[in-house]
């Protein structure tokens, strides 16, 4: 899966992602200081699937995960970076890509929230 990690997003959960796998480009890989607008505008482009620790991406009228591959949120705040990278492992693992899929993924201490597109939804009805 191709990411486009924010530049809030914490170093070793890049690290995690691309150990695993996944095809990572950073904001802070030559892409620093460009607007919440502008990150959004590119994964809507380069059909890249948006991760990132600020909640303003979870506001799905402004940015709506089913024009961009998906969006993944993670709200795992007020821990240091290590138990932050603990819990979003123990939670990652248990989604699948279809659930990231155009779809907005929030990742929290607690667990993982998914909100479908509608027309997932519709399909899986």
């Amino acid at each position: 899966m191709k990411l486009f990690a924010n530049e809030n997003l914490f170093e070793p959960i890049i690290s995690y992602l691309r150990k695993t796998g996944h095809d990572v480009l950073s904001v802070r890989e030559g892409f620093s200081g460009i607007s919440d607008d502008e990150v959004y505008k590119r994964a809507c482009r380069e059909k890249l699937v948006i991760i990132t620790m600020d909640k303003d991406f979870s506001r799905i009228f402004r940015f709506p995960p089913d024009k961009c591959a998906g969006i993944i949120v993670v709200k795992i705040y007020k821990r240091t970076v290590e138990e932050t990278l603990e819990l979003f492992k123990r939670h990652y693992v248990s989604i699948g890509e279809k659930d990231i899929s155009k779809n907005l993924v929030i990742i929290t201490a607690d667990g993982v929230r998914i909100h479908r597109t509608t027309k997932q939804q519709n399909e899986e009805s």
